[in-house]
């Protein structure tokens, strides 16, 4: 009988965190974390779980651009949603990128309003254009309060690089100095 008892306890204890696992908050899963999503989600999901789903399948660490005319022209556009692991208390946020390698170089920022004060959750979309990101980089992306870093990603903009022929032409002054 006390074994069964034990049984039991075991079965529900197990049962209860698998409940709570699979319910917990797409906020709690993801925090500090950046996801850089295929297409906007919808605003409204049905369920918690429905959303996690949602951002687990969309989610994307390769960008490609929605414009690109030759060698000197792309935009790249990112639906983004950062999640915090507190509740922001202000109104204003800043996005960050960095150029990865070589080395760790600034690119741009730009400030972003909160809409909800008090909220774990920012979505938004921004759109990132050459001269200052360039094809086949890998970029960092941060969100900033006052200096402290509250989500980050890292991610490739990808894209038709230079095309090179191979071949070489020469002046004749150029010929007859090699």
């Amino acid at each position: 009988m006390l074994q069964m008892f034990r049984f039991s306890v075991v079965v529900v204890c197990l049962l209860s965190l698998a409940g709570s696992a699979h319910a917990a908050k797409p906020e709690d899963l993801f925090k500090g974390r950046i996801i850089i999503t295929a297409n906007r989600l919808p605003t409204r999901f049905a369920s918690s779980n429905a959303f996690v789903a949602a951002l687990r399948s969309q989610n994307i660490d390769k960008v490609w651009p929605k414009e690109e005319k030759g060698n000197d022209y792309a935009v790249w556009k990112l639906e983004y949603i950062a999640f915090f692991a507190q509740p922001l208390n202000d109104n204003e946020i800043t996005v960050k990128f960095w150029e990865t390698f070589p080395g760790r170089r600034y690119v741009a920022g730009d400030e972003q309003y909160i809409r909800e004060k008090g909220s774990r959750i920012f979505a938004s979309s921004i759109e990132l254009a050459k001269p200052d990101f360039e094809v086949n980089k890998k970029y960092s992306m941060t969100i900033e309060r006052g200096g402290r870093v509250l989500a980050r990603t890292e991610f490739w903009l990808r894209g038709k690089g230079p095309n090179y022929s191979g071949k070489v032409e020469l002046t004749d002054e150029e010929a007859k100095v090699r």
